[in-house]
């Protein structure tokens, strides 16, 4: 028994240690894509009032499981809590246990694991817990809703998901152990940090981070979104700006539909005015390599004014809003066939047209990714 137990343990270690190390940056953009990919499943998602409900996200993509007499389990990730408003920079994490049973063969799953309230979250803040032991821990519920007095819900500090070769479903980890990646934190912040420092906010987040950050943002935005309609609250201009606020190209525009806002945090159009504004290139580059770096993606650029004035003049203002941001694109090396320019004047405004800071937000351009298989005109 104990040689059978020996050989399973060591067949579960020999192929994670097969497995090919990835740097920090390739694993953010991994647990990037499984963050995305498992929020858009269709019907069989992570329920938004989940997201919008947890304290803390765990995504770990490709976990490994080696399984010979003895399954091991294994997997690198990140983990990111609620501060204020916003969430923390991302820390690195570990997961890793076996279950005993008599098993074949070996698979890559990916996993997100939502922390549902505070005592989930005290675990997660230590090096070291076991899922299962001293955290409760559920499989997750399918559906895009889900009702509050769901079990699951009620009880478990730790809901999980997977998704295998395109099936989702909830999965139980129970006994695996989830710790700290000193050493996958020290490469990526530069130093010696602790988890609990990064998921208490008292570590800025590295560049690597952006685009985790921005699905992230995205998905628990759209998340608190959904919970307002359910309230039968009308969003406000405020959380209407925060949803739009400084977002990431490549996650923005990672899908045919996707939009992104450049207002007035990014490109400040003085009144009257359709010049791109001094101090629009940071987010202007940001746009241009993103399309750079996705030659496939073709977008449409929306130009939008505040209500002063005659609708005629703001639909042409518009429109030279959105020629004038189109052009700066195709001046710093995005292909103009790419790209159309439409004036939508003043028509979905964004904030209040009363005050003089709504009509600083309403002046402005949005970006819009339209499925390739349209014309980029329609």
């Amino acid at each position: 028994m104990r040689l059978i137990l020996l050989t399973g343990l060591a067949t579960a270690v020999l192929f994670a240690q097969d497995a090919p190390e990835k740097t920090a940056d390739s694993r953010l953009r991994s647990a990037t894509e499984t963050l995305h990919e498992m929020m858009n499943a269709p019907d069989k998602g992570i329920p938004q009032d989940l997201l919008n409900k947890a304290h803390c996200v765990v995504v770990i993509p490709n976990l490994l499981k080696g399984a010979f007499i003895v399954g091991g389990k294994y997997g690198k990730g990140y983990a990111v809590c609620r501060r204020g408003a916003g969430w923390s920079a991302p820390a690195a994490v570990q997961i890793e246990g076996g279950s005993f049973g008599f098993q074949i063969g070996g698979s890559s799953t990916d996993v997100i694991m939502l922390v549902m309230n505070q005592n989930g979250m005290n675990h997660l803040l230590t090096d070291k817990f076991v899922l299962g032991g001293e955290a409760a821990a559920a499989a997750g519920p399918l559906g895009r809703r889900t009702s509050a007095e769901t079990d699951a819900q009620m009880r478990a500090e730790i809901l999980t998901w997977s998704r295998s070769r395109g099936v989702f479903a909830g999965i139980s980890l129970d006994g695996a152990t989830l710790h700290a990646d000193h050493g996958e934190d020290q490469r990526l912040y530069g130093g010696d940090v602790s988890n609990r420092e990064i998921l208490e906010g008292r570590v800025p987040s590295p560049p690597a981070a952006r685009s985790f950050e921005a699905a992230l943002r995205h998905f628990s935005n759209q998340a608190e979104a959904e919970a307002r309609s359910d309230r039968n609250a009308p969003a406000t201009p405020d959380a209407d700006r925060d949803m739009a606020r400084n977002p990431e190209p490549s996650a923005a525009l990672s899908h045919p539909g996707g939009r992104m806002t450049l207002g007035q945090n990014e490109v400040r159009f003085a009144t009257g005015k359709s010049d791109v504004p001094p101090g629009a290139d940071a987010a202007l580059n940001r746009v241009a390599k993103a399309l750079k770096d996705h030659p496939d993606w073709r977008v449409r650029i929306e130009g939008y004014t505040d209500n002063v004035g005659s609708k005629a003049a703001n639909q042409k203002l518009s429109l030279d809003r959105a020629t004038a941001v189109m052009n700066w694109l195709a001046d710093h090396g995005v292909d103009r066939s790419r790209m159309s320019a439409h004036g939508r004047g003043e028509s979905h405004p964004i904030a209040d047209n009363s005050t003089a800071e709504g009509r600083a937000r309403n002046r402005r351009v949005e970006i819009v990714r339209v499925n390739i298989m349209t014309k980029t005109g329609e």
